[in-house]
């Protein structure tokens, strides 16, 4: 393996790991026992808690996972076979610039007050610019909504807003893989915050069902597409969905060198797309919030919020133990092979045998097993003065 090589798989793995391990830290919650304690003492939730916009994944919704994967494939496919690849790739790059936008700041703040507080940007987001949609049809006996949007913009948030902005431009008419790397990066946190699985039976049906996703479009649809739909898709599309760097970086950088920016040696990269970390990443997050499930009702506290992460996590360092093996093996055997490698062939079972040989070891099977995420239930809505006036 030549140095250029082995660097571009060093940065990726780094990069997918350092992903699933801030999302994971990204993804956790107030403790069901802190909420009791604050609840007892009439405390109110903080404004992230009320805010918080994750979308619960029973295992009834985990078999939707591949179909949806596979019909978005498919349609992608098709459009850069039979339509002009350029507009579509346009297109989509300005859906995705324009997602990245309402994304990324809040992506930011959230790491932000990781590394530094939950507190530490008070002042600048205690502030809010509030957007309230309630269109309803209303009759004698009953009411109907038909729209019921609610969106709030700190001011931290509206300043990003107008540094996302001119990212995304410059992104859009460089099309650089670096800006690339950053929004994806972004993308990737906002997915694994935003889905929570319910139960690890959830999580192994969606890792079980994207396994043979993966394989069936990497591998077996050269059988009736001629080609592997999977990396087709994969590298034709140039937009963030992807974690890129150059295989020959070295190379580039010593022509760069010689003949500055003249040089016409062109990059050439290898790539993770985004699933490969967000999925094996949701799971790991189950396994850090059962982690922290069993230290906080040992241990309840006030200070025990989301944003405090000094417990013991053995099921959580198994996965993303799980995760790294896994990722390593991937692209071992895909630099012997030669050729495009479905990533949750390896990472699917390395991902969930090590979470269920943790839990069988410490004799925790049935309690791992029957255990219900908080994180994935809808919260209980405040009943408004206005409701309640209209009871009586």
């Amino acid at each position: 393996m030549n140095s250029s090589l082995f660097l571009a798989y060093g940065v990726l793995l780094t990069a997918a790991s350092g992903i699933v391990y801030l999302g994971s830290m990204a993804s956790l919650h107030t403790p069901v026992s802190t909420k009791a304690l604050r609840k007892q003492q009439g405390l109110k939730e903080t404004d992230d808690e009320e805010d918080d916009l994750s979308q619960g994944v029973s295992s009834e919704g985990a078999w939707v996972f591949p179909l949806l994967g596979s019909s978005v494939l498919v349609t992608l496919f098709l459009a850069f076979k039979y339509l002009d690849k350029d507009k579509i790739v346009l297109l989509v790059n300005g859906y995705f610039a324009l997602a990245g936008s309402l994304v990324i700041p809040s992506v930011l703040i959230h790491l932000y007050k990781m590394g530094r507080g939950a507190h530490s940007l008070d002042a600048w987001t205690n502030q809010v610019l509030s957007c309230n949609l309630d269109l309803s049809w209303k009759g004698n006996a009953k009411s109907t909504s038909l729209i019921d949007f609610h969106m709030k913009w700190n001011r931290m948030m509206l300043y990003l807003l107008g540094v996302v902005i001119a990212l995304m431009a410059v992104y859009l008419y460089t099309k650089h893989w670096i800006l690339a790397n950053v929004i994806a990066f972004c993308f990737a946190i906002q997915g694994m915050m935003l889905i929570s699985l319910d139960t690890f039976k959830t999580g192994v049906i969606l890792l079980g069902g994207l396994f043979l996703y993966d394989i069936f479009w990497v591998f077996g649809s050269s059988k009736f597409a001629g080609q592997s739909v999977m990396v087709h898709v994969a590298t034709n599309f140039d937009g963030p969905i992807k974690i890129l760097f150059p295989r020959n970086a070295l190379e580039v950088w010593s022509d760069m060198s010689q003949h500055g920016f003249s040089s016409e040696v062109a990059f050439k990269f290898s790539l993770l797309g985004l699933g490969d970390i967000v999925v094996p990443g949701v799971f790991a997050a189950l396994a850090l919030a059962f982690d922290q499930h069993h230290a906080s009702m040992k241990s309840p506290s006030l200070s025990f919020d989301r944003f405090n992460y000094r417990f013991n996590k053995p099921y959580f360092n198994a996965c993303f133990a799980g995760y790294v093996l896994g990722l390593m093996m991937t692209m071992g055997i895909m630099h012997v092979f030669e050729t495009g490698q479905p990533a949750l062939l390896y990472l699917s079972p390395s991902c969930s045998l090590s979470v269920l040989l943790v839990a069988w070891c410490r004799g925790e099977w049935n309690e791992l097993w029957s255990w219900v995420n908080p994180a994935s239930q809808e919260p209980e809505k405040p009943v408004s003065s206005e409701a309640v006036k209209k009871q009586d």
